[in-house]
């Protein structure tokens, strides 16, 4: 695997657990503790969901080039900025 390919995939992994602690704060707010505790039996695969749509989501960004695009942009709004001063 190239140092490419491995930095992406860090990120990836990242994302994913980003996306399953913010998932789990989110689910956890958004209903009562004996309502949370019921729907985690009942959805046992819901840790993995979350943290495969943040792995999933970022591979993608970096494949469609957006990822690429909004550094490239934002970096020259940066270009623009400084040539004004």
């Amino acid at each position: 695997m190239n140092n490419c390919t491995r930095k992406t995939g860090l990120e990836a992994f990242g994302i994913g657990l980003l996306t399953l602690i913010i998932g789990n704060i989110g689910f956890y707010l958004s209903m009562n503790k004996n309502d949370y505790e019921k729907k985690k039996k009942e959805y046992p695969q819901l840790n993995i969901i979350l943290f495969l749509t943040g792995f999933i989501l970022h591979f993608a960004i970096e494949v469609i080039g957006l990822n690429q695009w909004y550094c490239d942009k934002k970096c020259m709004m940066g270009i623009r900025s400084l040539a004004k001063i």
